[in-house]
């Protein structure tokens, strides 16, 4: 079967969460796969990291369509050349793992889509207008054109049958998976006095609230509190709160930006807690990393995080800033049960690894071919 692949991600300057999902399983399918063929549609290529792992197996193979949209995502994968360039190539599956993919592929292609989450309409409240926009006048149109669905969790499976009106046999669920060697545990002695938070800036992900708890009992402990992630949207409720806090504790609240790579890698590691109170998860990478990084985790009840990962967390109120506070408090003050945190979350990381999420998506893809073979009446 020839495979095309929607791999923008290989160009784009900041790879965000969808990105590390696709690039991660384009990285070890192109380790296993030896029978499908893949075309996979860019820009260029920013990340040569990743184009030298997927692209050596000779079975992938890069196809630039620069276009004027180049660095608008959305409006590149409606481009005439990329278009007219999947034609030529003659896929058969177009497989768009972030959501979005070219509308008018004509309907003898087979397209299959991943929908992580479906928090536009499940937390409308805590999207942009831009996205708000976008996703309710325009992302029925891909809902509508796709033939089948990839989620990675059962609870947005439920989502999107519930909220799209999807049929729950067009949808296979296959968990998120993480290259495990890419976040070692911690050594003896490494850990150091921060607390750390790993997210886009913006509402779902309850940063307000944690701040909120780390002032409460900032005067009770010596970590800091270390945040990485872009600036997202709706931020301004975040923004007054800094701005507001005495100089004291607005100095131990450190705005990293994006990190990515072994510097990211290496925070996750040395971290003594990880915190990420969110309203609204499809899964949470951030929390599985963490957990392979050997580092406890506190974080919410809310949505798939405890389909995901079960008793291996702490769980704290996300909208009682008071019981964020108490619960940061007992684990940091807690060595025994840090450690056995950390060592329930080591273990169950090995669950989400990204060898056992790729052969999901290649069995998967293997059925697929079957179909089609099927109705083009081969045997």
């Amino acid at each position: 079967m020839i495979i095309g692949v929607d791999a923008y991600y290989l160009y784009a300057e900041h790879i965000d969460g969808l990105g590390n999902y696709l690039l991660r399983l384009l990285k070890e399918l192109s380790r296993i796969d030896r029978d499908n063929d893949y075309y996979c549609y860019a820009p260029g290529v920013t990340h040569a990291d990743y184009a030298e792992a997927i692209f050596s197996n000779p079975r992938f193979k890069l196809r630039e369509i620069p276009g004027i949209f180049r660095d608008k995502r959305r409006l590149w994968l409606q481009s005439p050349s990329l278009k007219k360039q999947i034609l030529r190539d003659g896929v058969d599956l177009f497989f768009a793992g972030a959501e979005y993919f070219p509308l008018s592929l004509p309907k003898g292609i087979t397209v299959a889509t991943t929908i992580h989450d479906v928090a536009y309409r499940a937390m409308p409240e805590a999207i942009s207008l831009a996205n708000s926009l976008f996703y309710n006048i325009f992302f029925p149109l891909f809902i509508r054109r796709a033939d089948l669905f990839f989620t990675v969790s059962n609870h947005s499976k439920k989502e999107m049958m519930n909220y799209l009106g999807i049929d729950g046999n067009k949808i296979s669920v296959i968990h998120n998976g993480i290259e495990l060697e890419k976040f070692p545990p911690a050594k003896k002695g490494e850990k150091k006095d921060y607390i750390l938070f790993v997210g886009t800036l913006q509402p779902r992900k309850n940063l307000v609230n944690l701040i909120k708890g780390f002032c409460i009992i900032s005067g009770r402990i010596s970590d800091d509190l270390v945040i990485v992630g872009g600036s997202g949207w709706k931020n301004s409720p975040l923004r007054e709160l800094i701005d507001g806090l005495d100089e004291t504790i607005k100095k131990r609240i450190i705005f990293k930006g994006y990190v990515a790579g072994d510097t990211l890698s290496q925070l996750y590691r040395e971290a003594k807690l990880f915190a990420l109170p969110s309203l609204h998860e499809g899964f949470c990478l951030p929390i599985l990393e963490a957990m392979a990084s050997g580092t406890a985790v506190l974080t919410a009840r809310s949505t798939a995080i405890p389909e995901v990962f079960g008793d291996a967390v702490t769980y704290a109120e996300p909208l009682s800033p008071e019981d964020i506070s108490e619960k940061l408090l007992d684990l940091l003050s807690s060595n025994k049960k840090r450690a056995m945190f950390e060592k329930l979350g080591l273990a169950l990381s090995k669950k989400y690894d990204v060898h056992i999420q790729a052969a999901g998506y290649l069995s998967s893809f293997k059925s697929i071919a079957a179909s089609i073979k099927n109705k083009k009446g081969f045997k």
